[in-house]
């Protein structure tokens, strides 16, 4: 085999396609082993779940480990289909995925506690102030500006990192390197690729069959049955103030699903279908083996895990680089090029954005899929409130874009998308992510804060035809179930904390406790950390009724969904 070369799969998708490989996996509740009979890539099949888990940086990894922990409670992590992240659910989303067999979830996700009362701050089998070891919990208390700030700066002096390589390298070191999931060599970089099973990895038509350079050490393989798992960015059509974002998701194939021929305002063709991850930043040499597979040119460098997650996160990133010219070109960069016009065009580099910059939620990758029934985790740090002077219920500003509405404006309210009224700033960016009738957005506003002013879990469950969707892929549905979960202040669980806790959290959040704000405040103490996992397990897993649908329990809510 030539060494320069290696051959990867790719998949060509028609519009509104959801098979992803060559054919679809069992669904996971029937799955006894990792990989058992899998050689592709998974199909929405009847009844499957999905959880999303938003962007939010340390506020949203805090959410997810409590969401994550609530769901192993109950019973019903292991029968999730697929976890889809953006940015800080990334990070959780790619710890878990890709969590060592030796490191325990139990001590990785951290044990439910259904009574705040039992909540303590120094003492107590219950304390806020401790995380066990190799907790996801401990990834915030590793972060802050002048932490990062001087770990970039030692990446670059020790490594000669380029500066478009920095801020993943962070991320290497500063997320993944105590799991053991970045191993960077005498380049500063971790050698290994990323895929699915071992089983996969090493079948009769598998990677390895096809490249007999590569070995079962090149790649770093999920070690446990877990829901397949997908992490959502974004790429820049163009360098230029005109740029669109443009959906890129990433599992061991990633790319661009919906077909972008050239434009104006592209650089080139972009899109059409996925590629093996191990492949990206080669370039598209020719056809080879038949049967979906390609030859590309060996990258320079391995895409590595910690890459995915630093492109899905770049919006710290681009804070840094505004703030500090010295790290100007700090956004991610990577050669790529387009699966469905592949022999048209040379590999072109592209800027790489943060998920959450487009869609922040990771909802449309699930529709693109057709799945049917969806957890959305709104792990934001916007209130749900009413606006004084015209009433209006304000929401997250993920969520009106979904239904063709512009954020929330004081004195404009919700303005339509539209040729004549596009957006401004990043709202602009967010026009091409409907998928939901605009009226519908009304039943979601008052249902959010009718649970909100009850003062228990913030959860609404809402069924919504679908509307189809090129730019995400998308295609039309007759209906499916969303479960929201909102995070936002809970009176009932607050309440009930004892006293020298509720002042501890007020205390070191600001006031803003649980909607820290994580630009500001990327770093965060395990108390924080601790208190917001709790809260938001709490949400999901107790048995609190209060203001939920039907007189559920928040438990009934969440596993209603997988019956």
């Amino acid at each position: 085999m030539d060494s320069n070369r290696l051959v990867a799969g790719i998949t060509v998708l028609a519009r509104g396609s959801q098979t992803l490989g060559t054919a679809p996996i069992p669904n996971p509740a029937d799955r006894q082993h990792p990989g058992d009979g899998l050689e592709g890539l998974p199909q929405a099949v009847p009844g499957a779940v999905g959880l999303c888990l938003s962007g939010g940086g340390s506020r949203a990894l805090s959410c997810a480990m409590g969401q994550l922990r609530a769901l192993r409670w109950l019973g019903k992590l292991d029968e999730l289909f697929v976890i889809s992240s953006v940015s800080g659910g990334s990070w959780a989303n790619s710890l878990f995925t890709y969590l060592p067999e030796h490191i325990s979830d139990d001590d990785f996700l951290g044990q439910p506690v259904l009574d705040p009362s039992q909540l303590s701050l120094l003492i107590g089998p219950h304390r806020l102030d401790h995380l066990p070891p190799h907790n996801l919990g401990e990834v915030p208390t590793r972060l802050g500006l002048w932490r990062d700030l001087d770990a970039i700066l030692t990446l670059k002096e020790r490594h000669g990192y380029a500066n478009d390589e920095l801020w993943q390298g962070l991320i290497g070191e500063q997320v993944f390197k105590p799991y053991g999931l970045w191993q960077p060599d005498a380049s500063g970089h971790d050698p290994r690729y990323f895929t699915w099973t071992r089983r996969y990895l090493q079948g009769q038509n598998g990677i390895l069959a096809h490249n007999p350079g590569l070995k079962p050490g090149s790649f770093l393989c999920v070690e446990r049955a877990r829901p397949f798992a997908i992490f959502n960015t974004a790429l820049f059509s163009n360098d230029g103030p005109d740029a669109d974002l443009i959906p890129f998701e990433c599992n061991f194939q990633l790319g661009v699903r919906h077909n972008f021929p050239a434009q104006p305002s592209q650089q080139g063709a972009i899109g059409g279908g996925l590629l093996d991850a191990f492949a990206m930043g080669g370039r598209y040499l020719g056809e080879a083996n038949g049967g979906g597979w390609v030859s590309s040119g060996r990258p320079a460098r391995p895409f590595a895990l910690n890459d995915i997650a630093g492109c899905s996160s770049a919006a710290f990133a681009q804070m840094l680089e505004e703030q500090y010219p010295v790290l100007s070109g700090l956004v991610p960069r990577y050669p790529y090029w387009p699966v469905a016009e592949r022999a048209e065009q040379d590999t072109l580099h592209y800027r790489f954005a943060d998920g959450g910059s487009l869609e922040n939620l990771g909802l449309n990758a699930l529709l693109a899929r057709g799945l049917r029934r969806l957890i959305v985790c709104v792990n934001t740090d916007q209130a749900i409130s009413r606006d004084p002077a015209s009433g209006d219920i304000v929401l997250s500003d993920d969520l009106p874009p979904l239904f063709g509405l512009q954020p929330f404006q004081p004195g404009l309210g919700y303005l339509p998308y539209s040729a004549q009224q596009p957006g401004q700033g990043a709202a602009r960016l967010y026009r091409h992510n409907q998928v939901f009738a605009r009226q519908a957005f009304a039943q979601l506003q008052a249902g959010l804060f009718a649970a909100r002013q009850a003062g228990g879990a913030i959860l609404f469950r809402q069924r919504l035809p679908v509307l189809a969707n090129d730019w995400f892929d998308v295609p039309a549905q007759d209906s499916v179930e969303l479960l929201w979960v909102y995070n936002d202040f809970v009176s009932s669980w607050w309440k009930a904390l004892p006293f020298d806790v509720r002042a501890a959290l007020e205390l070191e959040s600001g006031g803003n406790f649980p909607r820290y704000n994580t630009f500001t405040q990327l770093e965060l103490s395990a108390t924080l950390v601790n208190a917001l996992a709790h809260l938001s397990c709490w949400c999901l897993a107790s048995d609190s009724t209060l203001g939920n649908q039907g007189g559920l329990s928040n438990a009934q809510m969440l596993t209603s969904m997988f019956d």
